[in-house]
């Protein structure tokens, strides 16, 4: 996994100048309306990590990040649009901390009259949340039959009666003997 920070390189891509980092930590508290008050809130979960990073390339000086041929900056640009593609979880390394499973999620590049020998741009990147999974074993007679269940406990049966129902109306009247 590469490294990011002031002097070393995202995705073993290096640039002339690492202008601004803006790091992002989030944590998200759940809320649940209640028929009286204001909303409860019971539980929180911490977001994905976000770092942004203002790169700057010079298409003056000597070789380029990890190809040559092009401009500089031209090569800097496709170089991080290719590990973007790639998806390869990399290590972020800044002054304020070390970010792991990072990728790209965006690059933005004005290419405008200010940047015609250059490229400006700002990288985003997102941590990963990695999760293992486990696989479970089920026997042949367990799965043989899915659609037959075990019995469930349905509460006391109370004995049918073969008498009709009769109305309160009717009822009455058979009492009275009418």
């Amino acid at each position: 996994m590469a490294a990011v920070g002031m002097r070393l390189p995202i995705g073993g891509l290096y640039f002339d100048a690492i202008l601004k980092t803006d790091h992002t930590s989030k944590l998200t508290m759940t809320d649940h309306p209640v028929e009286v008050g204001a909303n409860i809130t019971d539980h929180s979960y911490v977001e994905p990590d976000e770092v942004s990073i203002e790169v700057g390339m010079s298409d003056s000086g000597i070789g380029v990040g990890r190809s040559g041929g092009g401009s500089r900056s031209v090569n800097a640009f496709q170089e991080l649009r290719k590990l973007q593609r790639d998806r390869q979880p990399m290590t972020v390394v800044t002054r304020l901390n070390t970010y792991r499973n990072m990728l790209i999620s965006s690059i933005t590049a004005p290419d405008d009259y200010t940047t015609m020998h250059a490229m400006k741009a700002v990288v985003m990147l997102r941590e990963i949340i990695m999760v293992q999974t486990a696989t479970v074993s089920v026997s042949p007679r367990a799965s043989a039959e899915p659609q037959k269940t075990g019995s469930t406990n349905s509460g006391a049966k109370q004995p049918e009666s073969n008498i009709p129902q009769q109305s309160i109306l009717r009822q009455a009247a058979t009492q009275l003997g009418r």
